[in-house]
């Protein structure tokens, strides 16, 4: 293994403007098995007044949240223990937002010491004053030997500064039932490569009973997740929804989809798929996860999380699956796929010991024992590639066939494709919707449909820096 839609599915299009993150499925881990002491030898924070005490906000729940926390406990009693630190992991639904508020507040007393954020807020996460940069300690730091993913630092790295560590990552693949291929006279064993591709079969997989209506999808689609990101970011060597690399070198202040043709291309081929009449849309992610584990519906676009699910129903079900990479928009596309994840954030307030005490958790989070210990739980990549060394991780991997598959393509992609940093996504997300909508229903065609996009998303981008001016 390497180391390294009918009008819905229209609207599906333009929802997907958000990333993929990853998800909060169960199941059980010795979660604290892997802990080890050698974080702490860096940094002694232990002093007569007691350990370094720090609050870490997360926004993972379920099994996720537990895990996590069992995660931090484990170094609290050992890592943690030996180096003078002491971390209190707090839940909180909306991380950024939450602390949006302190920061218009002032309130730098009530900042966190730490905080887990999604990916697509690195822009605004640069303008907080707090935020301590990670290149320095990174750099300056002769025990840091981690191999996160080149495409992984590119995600939270703005203009030039990494800003956040990875936390964990995820991506988008393809999904398709064997079975049902197989019984559409279809060759089992070959997905469609592109969204072309993915129309002819469609067309085969779609059921019908003798009144007309439909008994299985072709595919099931759900809205909000990161396809525009995927399938403009994959075209060609370096494709951006907007200029400045997407955001990513400094405020996007417009969007380029229609001048360089992706757009077209996407909405285009969309087209295609549109046609056939066979898809089913969503605006649930575990709607599309379930219509397609329960085999109603033939194919599905999802992350690596929706891995566990899939293994379990299919065998509950009685049909074969296969994983592989998301069709691209035109077969020679090489640019891949974006990553999606959330990663760790250090505010500093004027107290090093605590910055120190930050960065030693953070190694203690990426070494092998600790990655595994979420992923397996949460089906989401470890973002040190080190953890594929990891004996467990290697029996998780050989356990759960396809998930190879996410972290291989996440290694073959363009570092470059990534998720755009958009200071107006929100309302990117409604044009899209409107837009696409009519494009659906035949009011515009592909074209107008580009034209309206872009013409309004500029509009946005326009009043958004005209009342946030860059300095």
């Amino acid at each position: 293994m390497k180391r390294i839609f009918a009008t819905a599915l229209a609207v599906f299009l333009c929802l997907s403007i958000l990333s993929a993150c990853g998800g909060n499925s169960g199941g059980s881990s010795d979660a604290g098995s892997g802990s080890s002491s050698s974080a702490g030898d860096s940094f002694a924070g232990e002093t007569s007044g007691g350990p370094v005490e720090l609050v870490f906000w997360h926004n993972r729940g379920g099994s996720a949240g537990e895990t996590l926390d069992k995660i931090v406990a484990d170094f609290n009693e050992k890592a943690g223990a030996a180096a003078g630190i002491h971390i209190t992991a707090v839940y909180q639904n909306d991380t950024v937002s939450t602390l949006k508020t302190l920061v218009q507040a002032k309130d730098t007393a009530n900042y966190p010491d730490m905080i887990q954020i999604f990916a697509g807020d690195v822009e605004y996460m640069s303008t907080v004053d707090a935020v301590v940069p990670l290149d320095d300690l990174m750099n300056g730091d002769s025990e840091f030997d981690a191999e996160v993913l080149s495409s992984l630092l590119n995600t939270y790295t703005y203009n030039g500064t990494l800003y956040s560590m990875p936390f964990h990552a995820s991506t988008m693949g393809f999904f398709w039932n064997k079975t049902l291929f197989a019984e559409a006279g279809l060759d089992p064993e070959t997905p469609p490569a592109t969204i072309a591709e993915m129309a002819q079969m469609a067309e085969k997989l779609l059921k019908k009973d003798a009144s007309g209506k439909i008994t299985q999808y072709a595919i099931t689609l759900a809205m909000g997740n990161a396809y525009f990101n995927h399938w403009i970011g994959g075209q060609g060597e370096y494709s951006f929804i907007g200029n400045n690399e997407g955001g990513h070198t400094g405020r996007m202040t417009e969007v380029t989809f229609d001048k360089d043709g992706t757009m077209k291309k996407l909405l285009t081929e969309w087209k295609k798929v549109l046609d056939t009449g066979a898809v089913q849309t969503t605006e649930s992610g575990n709607q599309a996860r379930d219509e397609f584990s329960s085999g109603l519906s033939a194919m599905v676009c999802s992350s690596n999380s929706a891995l566990g699910q899939f293994t379990t129903m299919s065998k509950e079900m009685g049909f074969d699956f296969g994983v592989a990479p998301l069709p691209k928009v035109n077969a020679g596309d090489t640019g891949g796929v974006c990553p999606g994840g959330s990663s760790i954030y250090i505010l500093g307030k004027g107290d090093d010991a605590k910055i120190q005490a930050a960065w030693t958790f953070i190694k203690f989070w990426l070494e092998p024992e600790q990655q595994y210990a979420y992923c397996s739980v949460t089906g989401t990549i470890p973002v040190n590639a080190k953890t594929f060394d990891y004996a467990p991780m290697q029996e998780y991997v050989a356990a759960n066939p396809g998930f190879e598959v996410f972290y291989d393509a996440l290694c073959n992609s363009n570092p470059k494709v990534q998720e755009h940093l958009a200071p107006t996504q929100q309302e990117f997300t409604t044009i899209f919707q409107e837009v696409c909508g009519k494009f659906a229903a035949g009011e515009v065609d592909v074209d107008g449909a580009v034209s309206e996009m872009a013409s309004r998303c500029n509009a946005a981008l326009d009043e958004y820096n005209e009342a946030n001016p860059i300095a």
